[in-house]
Formats: structure tokens, sequence, C-alpha cells
């Protein structure tokens, strides 16, 4: 695994430069400029590479720092202007408590990631990999990493006006950067994501709402290495790589939501439009990444808005103010109910049903067992525990904690269990009324109520002992002793089961669901008998358009949801019969096809419902001839049409 070492450095380093900076210019410091930074440099990039593609600009870390530099200097100015000097951190007297907590969670989340990964470069067998391999070679090669451009690799003639690209962009430039290779990049960004930005935003949410604690700090680095539906779920089902992204950037776009509403401890240690532009330097890339994860933010940020409404109502003194408050809760509620109408994506996308009955779903919520068969029960126990704790403080900032719990639990409900179509679909169609969506961002919902439950538990726990007048240096001896054991109780009670259902989908052998090792072999020989500017011809379905992402050579189908053109069609169809059909030969030059990629019948989706009769099959076709193979797969150079 040591192959990820540099491009993961790479990956870190870029977040330094363009977030980390500017989250320290507006006054960020600790872990609050460490959680901001992977979202203010998802926004850089994101806004970025659409104004480079506005601009004919080609997309790299050029452009990037220029944006980052601009959008300095403005903050630069501004705070001269103003005079401001504030910043805001947590309490130093706890930052080794914090480090060795991040790091415990890291290091459990990155020995997880390892053991399901199996290679440094392994791929994920899955449907939707194919674009994301093949996008990030099309931005390399065209410059082009807007998400109103990316969509031309599959649909030049613009049916797909959006697509999220700010992970894409972010993926190119540490592939430019650290010259690896297109898998050892994706699977450097999800190890980046998984194990750094991730523990470092759940920690922070956690903290603003329950406080600086080392419990609160060891509750929630428990729970956040305990729930493999995040951040596993996204590298394992989808697989959804901006998904991930987006779900690891939400927790701090929702503690700066509660500092700009004047919640949580330490939330006004800078003025309210200084949060403010924290909260629109993160908004951008959590919606640039993947909009579901700005839906996310949309529900989880409601009990936010909540608690900040009751506490004006109560603060009120006049009939005047209330009436604002009334009107602005009304506002607050129609812009929700039309960000989500017009967020949601097409009718038939939206079309996943249900998977359980509504007593299923919900003891899968109550046992936390959320899309892998072994649930983590542990955390689930933790979340009772937080409920008792929210009943008896009844603060503002733990009811928060419990309705983000009790909104992610609704949610991850109606799109398992609901059987009423239409609330259903109003509840979760953003999400494309996908389950397994639904319950990554319930694991990350339910984090701060988890934390609860561990950390008010141990503070009790705590106060017996120093009752007893236990000396502090044995107190603290076990604390340590404690939290580290917690860590593993919590961490190997599920995630093993975890591992082995991951695993699966990242092995390449014969069985393997998009590329088996044979095919895989055969592609890193293309380079090498391909020419540079050679075309290769093949089905998406079964993975022979990988030769795009992993040898570097042009394809005609880049991904299999794509525009198919007559002259693409009548290859597909019947390019093994170009000797006898001058048609078939017309569309060959016109697509200046060269090669063929056949890796028979077996598709993505084990269905073999896409037959592509045309390059599938060929070996007693005469309009081809074998060049090399590997087990079955084989590569063959088109000789019909007088290119013999």
């Amino acid at each position: 695994m040591l192959e990820l070492l540099w491009p993961v450095l790479v990956a870190l380093a870029l977040f330094a430069v363009l977030g980390w900076t500017l989250a320290r210019l507006i006054g960020l410091r600790g872990l609050w400029a460490a959680a901001a930074a992977p979202a203010f440099t998802t926004t850089v990039a994101g806004v970025g590479s659409t104004v480079a593609g506005w601009i004919g600009m080609r997309w790299s870390v050029v452009p990037a720092l220029g944006v980052a530099v601009l959008i300095g200097v403005v903050i630069v100015i501004v705070r001269r202007v103003t005079g401001s000097r504030e910043v805001v951190r947590f309490p130093r007297r706890y930052r080794w408590w914090t480090l060795g907590v991040l790091a415990v969670t890291g290091l459990a989340i990155a020995l997880l990631i390892f053991r399901v990964l199996g290679a440094p470069d392994a791929i994920s067998q899955t449907f939707d990999n194919i674009f994301h391999l093949n996008a990030i070679r099309y931005i390399t090669e065209t410059g082009i990493a807007s998400s109103l451009q990316l969509g031309q690799m599959t649909s030049p003639s613009g049916g797909i006006p959006f697509y999220p690209a700010a992970w894409h962009a972010l993926a190119a430039i540490v592939m430019q950067l650290s010259g690896a290779s297109i898998p050892l990049v994706i699977n450097a960004m999800s190890f980046s994501v998984a194990v750094v930005v991730w523990p470092v935003g759940a920690l922070l949410l956690a903290r603003v709402l329950l406080g600086s604690a080392p419990s609160v700090m060891v509750g929630a680095g428990i729970v956040a290495a305990a729930v493999p539906a995040f951040p596993l779920l996204p590298m394992d089902f989808g697989v959804l790589y901006p998904y991930q992204l987006a779900l690891a950037l939400l927790p701090v776009t929702l503690a700066a939501t509660a500092s700009l509403l004047g919640i949580g401890h330490h939330a006004k240690r800078l003025p309210a439009g200084w949060w403010a532009l924290v909260l629109i330097g993160a908004l951008p890339g959590l919606t640039l990444a993947h909009p579901g994860g700005f839906v996310g933010w949309l529900a989880l940020s409601a009990p936010m808005f909540v608690v900040f409404g009751v506490r004006h109502w109560r603060a009120s003194t006049s009939r005047s103010r209330r009436i604002a408050v009334i009107v602005a809760a009304l506002v607050y509620v129609a812009a929700g109910v039309l960000l989500l109408r017009a967020l949601r994506p097409p009718l038939a996308t939206r079309q996943w049903p249900t998977e359980s009955g509504m007593g299923e779903a919900i003891w899968q919520v109550l046992t936390v067992t959320l899309f892998y068969p072994a649930g983590a029960w542990l955390v689930g126990i933790s979340i009772l525990v937080g409920l008792y704790w929210v009943v008896r403080e009844r603060s503002g900032e733990v009811m928060i904690a419990a309705g983000m719990w009790f909104i992610g639990a609704v949610l991850f409900v109606a799109a398992e269990a609901l059987t009423w179509g239409n609330l259903r679909d109003a509840l979760t169609g953003s999400w494309y009324n996908n389950w397994p969506r639904l319950a990554a961002l319930l694991a990350v919902a339910l984090v701060p109520l988890a934390a609860l439950g561990i950390a008010r538990t141990a503070d009790a726990v705590t106060a017996v002992v120093r009752r007893r007048r236990v000396p502090a240096a044995k107190r603290l001896t076990l604390a340590i002793a404690a939290s580290v054991i917690a860590f593993l109780v919590f961490h190997i009670q599920v995630t093993p089961q975890a591992e082995d259902w991951a695993n699966n989908v990242y092995g390449a052998d014969e069985d393997s669901y998009l590329l088996t090792a044979d095919e895989t072999a055969l592609l890193e020989r293309v380079d090498e008998i391909v020419p540079q500017d050679a075309v290769i011809a093949g089905s998406a379905y079964t993975g022979a358009s990988l030769a795009y992402a992993l040898a570097d050579r042009q394809v005609l189908m880049p991904h299999a949801l794509m525009d198919i053109s007559p002259d693409l069609e009548l290859v597909n169809e019947h390019l093994a019969d170009a000797v006898d059909m001058p048609e078939v030969c017309a569309a060959i030059d016109a697509l200046g096809v060269d090669y063929v990629l056949d890796f028979g019948a077996d598709e993505v989706h084990e269905d073999d419902e896409n037959p592509l009769p045309g390059v599938q099959e060929l070996q007693d076709s005469p309009a081809v001839q074998l060049v090399d193979s590997e087990g079955d797969a084989r590569l063959y150079k088109v000789i019909a049409c007088g290119r013999g």
C-alpha cells in the first residue's frame, strides 16, 4: 500500500494549499481550519473548473490557484477595511486529546480501507466506476472539468447539461501533480476523504454541539469509525465517490450553520458575517461534489433553524418581532420545499423500490444495521443513552443532535420501507429514493447523538472516580485505556463483516463483475500494441471501454449510458459483418475504428441484457484479426474495409 502514500500526500497538500490557507485568512484555527480546508478546496475546484470552462482555459492546478488567490485577496482586503482580527479555535488544553483521537480514528478507518482494497490500484468492479475512471482521463486529456461540460464525454450533444464534477476536478489535479495512475488516484482520494476529512469534520460538529471535553472527542471518534455505512458504503455501493466527498464535508457545513445562528460552543468568537462567509465558502463545494450532500444539509440543518427560531421567539418582546419570526419561518420552509423539488433528479432515475417492511426498517435504525448485515448495536445503545441525556439536559444543542438523528432515521425508513409512493418520493426523491444513500446519510447524522451518549456517560463515571479521590495521573491512565478499549470493541463489533462484504467489489479474478484478471492483464498491454491515435471499439458493459482510463487509448463508448449515433449503432451491431455490409465500412471510417476489445458477453450487472453482437464473440469474424489475448479476453485489429 506504500504506492498510495504519494498521491495521498499530494491530495492532502492540495487541501492545505488551497483550503487551509483560506481558512486561516478568515480567522479559523486548529480543528476549525483543518475541517474547513477540504470544503474550501472543493469549492475552489468546483467553481474554478466551471469558470475555466467558460473562458476556455484548460483545467489544472494553475486556475485552481488563481481562484484561491483571488478569494484570499478579497478576504484580506475585507479584514483590513473592517479592522477584523477575530479568530476562532477550541481550547488548546485539549489539543493532544484531539490529535490522539484523530490518529486512532484515522488508523482504524485506514486499516479497514486497506483490507477492503486489497491492492493500492484495485478498482471498484461496479457500473458507475466506468464513468468515474474515464472522466478523470477525459479531464486530463481535454482540460474540461466544468460541471456544465463534463457530461459532454458521454453526451456531446449537450443532453447532460449538469454533472457535479468537483470530485473529478480534484482527482485530475492530484493525477497531474503526482503522476500516479487513475486507479491509484481514485483510491488516494477515497483514502484521504475517509481517513482525514471525515474524522476531522465529525469531531468538529460534535464539539460545536456538545462541547470540547475529551469525552466528546473520544465519543465522536469512536462512532465515526464504528459505522461502516459511512465512510465505507459509498466506496462499496454505487460506486459513489463524489457522494462520499459531499457527506464528508457535511459536518463542517452543519457546524458553520450552527455557528452562524449563534448556536453551539464557541459559536460567537467570530462575527456573524464571517460565519456567513465560512458557510458560503463550504456550500458550493458541497453541492458541486454531489447535490445529495446539499440536500442533506437542508434536511439536517432544520433542527438548528428550529432552535434558532424558538430562541428568537422567546426573546421577542414585541408583537412585530414575533411576526418577523413567523414570516422568516414560513420563508425558510417555502425555500426548502422549492429547493427539494428543484434538486430532485428526473423521475426515471428515482424508481428505486422499497427494500423491506416498516418494522424491519425501524429495527435496522435502532440496531444501526445500515446496509451491511451486521448491526453496530453498541452504537445503537449509545444513541438510546444519548436520548436519555437529551431528556435530562434539554438544551438546544443536544436537541439538535437528537433532531438530526431523527431526521436521518425518518429519511432512511421512508426510502427503505414507506409504501406511500408520493410521500416517499417527496421525502427521499432527491436521493433517487435509494435507501443505501440514506443509510450513509444516517451514519453521518447519528454521530453527535451517539457521541453524546458515550460522552455524558463517561463523564458520569469519571465524576464517581473523582469522588473516590483517585489520583489525577491514574485517572488519566484509566481514561486513555478505556478510550482505546472502547475504540477496539466498537470497531471490531461490525467492521470485519463489512470488510468481507465490500472486499468482493474490489477483487480482480475470473468472477469479477467489471474486469476479470485476464481482461486487466490484457489492458495493461494495450498501450504497447495500439497506436496513440487509434480508436478502440468494444462494449462498455463488459469493461472494454476502460482502455481509455487504464491504457490511455480512445474508445467509442466511454460509458454505457451515452448518446448513440447512427454510425456508432452500426458498429456496435454489425462490425463483425463489415465484409458483407458496405454501410458498416462507412461507419468504421467515419469513427476511425482500428481495434476491437472483445471481453465476451459477461456484463458488469451479470444480466447479459445489452448484447452488442458487432463487437462481441468475434473469433469467427473475417472483419478482424486477433492481435493479442489473455484467457478469453481478446484484442482484434480491424482488417475489413481496406484496413488490413
